[in-house]
């Protein structure tokens, strides 16, 4: 049976499927990075400690030198002609810098519900996205807001690129909580969709976000 092949609005029903090995294995490269990341932030150590960490971390950099990286331009052609692959897929939504399975600095936003009416996650953020002591860096939140409202867009089975993002920061957002964040879109104008989204602390809403998405215009391809 020939591998099934997807298309531009098909992105997160096939990144829902079997996932492949390769990127089992990357899942767990990138989380050991992320605990990592976390752990070594501020850590309290000896120097003998920070010596042994740093000389271990820079011989594993030897080791792998500097390994040819893929092109996901090609793969993304193929989506918009209806033909990528699974894998092609997973090359370019489990790198994703928000939500990225295989994406080391992503912060890790879990997606409970995609629909046509919106989207719903949640989302701890740690100390190496801290801002001001105990709060959230703000350009961290407009990045996760970006990706939020983006999501909003995919799970409507529309697509589109960022026109305008204006983000209100309500109250602060505290590190090393479960946050909840939602994200619909509220109107069609022409090639303009409008997406509001909001991170919630509790039952306290903190950011609130609109954006402007412009779909593709069509008519000016070949």
């Amino acid at each position: 049976m020939p591998e099934k092949k997807w298309g531009p609005f098909e992105l997160l029903s096939a990144h829902d499927s079997d996932v492949p090995q390769t990127f089992v294995i990357r899942r767990r490269i990138a989380a050991a990075m992320q605990q990592l990341s976390e752990r070594l932030i501020r850590v309290e150590a000896d120097d003998a400690d920070l010596e042994q960490w740093a000389t271990t971390l820079e011989g594993l950099l030897e080791t792998m030198g500097t390994p040819p990286r893929r092109n996901t331009r090609e793969a993304n052609r193929r989506l918009f002609t209806g033909q990528a692959s699974t894998f092609d897929v997973f090359d370019m939504m489990d790198y994703d810098p928000v939500g990225g399975l295989s994406n080391p600095i992503a912060p890790q936003l879990r997606w409970r519900t995609q629909t046509a009416e919106g989207v719903e996650g949640q989302i701890s953020l740690g100390e190496h996205y801290q801002g001001p002591p105990g709060r959230v860096h703000g350009g961290v939140i407009a990045w996760i807001l970006d990706a939020l409202l983006s999501r909003a867009m995919h799970a409507a089975l529309k697509i589109g690129v960022t026109g305008t993002l204006n983000i209100r920061y309500m109250a602060s957002t505290p590190i090393d909580t479960q946050l909840r964040c939602t994200a619909r879109i509220v109107r069609m104008e022409g090639r303009k969709m409008f997406i509001e989204g909001a991170i919630f602390n509790g039952e306290q809403q903190t950011v609130q976000a609109e954006g402007i998405f412009l779909q593709p215009d069509f008519s000016k391809r070949k």
